[in-house]
């Protein structure tokens, strides 16, 4: 492959539009009404849905796949464009968060089942809440910070600087701090001190184990399995959904009762599939509101479209 005079390539600019896109997004959704938001996310979404045409058939292939193999197309049809419209949605109220107060934040966004958060802090070895790429996953952690519970969320940066620097910086801003999913000696940290981490594990991973992910082999990160046997921290799945009307709500779950045999491999795959569980029993109950862009089943030998 040629290289390219002063370094470009297309890789590189598609990064950099890509960066000045979400600064400009950013801008508009700081000086509009919130109440033009919904609008501008339906219109968005649609757009999005004809530029990104292979995107969207692999939303459908997993979406038939994962659910009902019956489930008639006019059903996956707007769960998928019902899926490209949360994200879009969610991606708007994160770059918001700047200019939202925290009284805002408690008001606009409920939660119920603190007491199992409360009551796995109480033993002192901080808490794993687990969520996924479901609801307005960015606001979860956002309104647990606003209630008064410090929390650290675990997250990949986008590829290039400028995007992760104004995406990092509208979680900063309500108080979540960021790490990286690679920096193990400060997520123990965390733990150490009784915080709160929050990991997002319901995406494809190289490194894991194969368990099932809602009926179907998918490779899942063992992580927060393994800190969780390490430390002795409890894991509560935490899942903020989206309304009809756009309200949102965080919900706290029960503790995962992890199993522990004796048997350390063992244990880190039966406890994997109770998280991968406690995700997919979420996911079902609002199927629209989950990422089915994203090829969670890279290695399932079903067939069906791939992309990166």
């Amino acid at each position: 492959m040629r290289n390219q005079p002063y370094g470009f390539t297309v890789r590189g600019l598609k990064h950099v539009v890509t960066s000045w896109l979400v600064r400009a997004v950013a801008w508009v959704v700081r000086h509009v009404p919130a109440r033009w938001l919904p609008a501008i996310g339906s219109v968005t979404a649609r757009v999005l849905a004809l530029l990104t045409r292979k995107r969207q058939q692999l939303a459908e292939h997993n979406i038939r796949m994962a659910l009902e193999e019956d489930i008639s197309d006019e059903s996956v049809r707007e769960i998928r464009l019902r899926c490209l419209r949360n994200a879009v949605m969610t991606m708007m109220e994160l770059l918001r968060l700047p200019i939202t107060s925290r009284q805002e934040l408690i008001e606009s966004v409920s939660v119920s089942g603190l007491e199992h958060l409360d009551g796995a802090l109480s033993e002192g070895r901080g808490v794993l809440a687990i969520t996924a790429h479901f609801g307005n996953w960015e606001l979860c952690g956002a309104r647990i910070v606003a209630g008064g519970y410090p929390m650290t969320a675990v997250a990949r940066d986008a590829a290039h600087s400028g995007t992760a620097r104004t995406i990092n910086s509208a979680r900063e801003s309500v108080g979540l701090s960021v790490i990286q999913r690679g920096d193990t000696r400060e997520m123990l940290r965390v733990l150490r001190r009784n915080g709160i981490l929050a990991i997002l594990p319901d995406q494809h991973v190289v490194d894991g184990v194969l368990v099932n992910f809602m009926g179907r082999p998918a490779m899942t990160a063992t992580g927060p399995v393994r800190l969780a046997m390490k430390t002795g921290c409890r894991i509560v799945p935490a899942f903020c959904s989206r309304a009809a009307d756009d309200s949102l709500h965080v919900e706290l779950e029960a503790p995962l009762e992890l199993m522990a045999t004796g048997d350390a491999e063992a244990d880190i795959s039966a406890n994997t599939q109770l998280m991968n569980d406690a995700i997919g029993a979420s996911i079902r109950k609002r199927p629209e509101q989950w990422l089915w862009l994203h090829n969670r089943w890279k290695i399932s030998s079903g067939g069906g479209p791939q992309t990166r």
